[in-house]
């Protein structure tokens, strides 16, 4: 899960995995609803959505993930450009099977290769002192970024050099939203926008 798979895009990979899902409406009372979005002949990648009034649940093969924001979720969430947004958000997160955020070895070795640029600047360290430093950083510490966590900063706690010393590490944060999190998101975007095109198709053939 997360981090150490290597994915696409979330947004694309999400419009990948879902152009032959079909949405099927279970429940659609007020702002009780129940809608379910999977490929008939696979159930691959399917996902529910549920709301309740103050609350939207996601449920499905990337997770479950509930939020809490205002009495109608759907007006919430809905946005007309298509798009999420991931911090505000998940401060309305309220639970969910698995963390939002996850260690990214990417955010890891651009966190630690800044902060040592930064200490070898506040050293005034020479062009080779500086190449010598960053050269060591990345063979101790750097090259394992990608092997977990647990790892990553074992490396870097164990890592000594004149010009760097990393004990206030714990500071930073090494996570980033999670591929699973963000599919989960554009999925509950592209859910309302089903469930709000279908509910006023029948009034515009109405009015027509």
């Amino acid at each position: 899960m997360g981090c150490m798979e290597t994915r696409n895009d979330p947004k694309t990979r999400f419009a990948a995995d879902t152009a032959a899902h079909q949405m099927t409406v279970l429940l659609d009372q007020g702002l009780y609803r129940h809608l379910r979005f999977a490929d008939p002949s696979t159930n691959f990648s399917w996902f529910e959505i549920i709301t309740v009034p103050g609350l939207l649940t996601i449920n499905g093969d990337m997770g479950t993930f509930t939020f809490s924001r205002e009495e109608d979720m759907f007006g919430f969430f809905c946005r007309a450009d298509g798009g999420i947004n991931d911090y505000y958000w998940t401060e309305k997160l309220l639970a969910g099977d698995q963390p939002a955020k996850a260690y990214s070895a990417k955010v890891f070795a651009a966190t630690i290769r800044q902060d040592a640029e930064g200490q070898l600047d506040d050293a005034e360290a020479d062009s080779e002192q500086r190449t010598a430093a960053l050269a060591e950083l990345e063979a101790e510490v750097l090259s394992v970024a990608s092997d977990g966590e647990h790892e990553a900063l074992r490396a870097l706690d164990g890592f000594s050099h004149d010009l760097l010393d990393f004990t206030d590490s714990w500071e930073h944060d090494f996570t980033e939203y999670s591929f699973r999190y963000l599919w989960s998101l554009h999925a509950i975007v592209h859910a309302i926008a089903a469930y709000t095109s279908r509910v006023e198709s029948p009034k515009a053939l109405a009015a027509a």
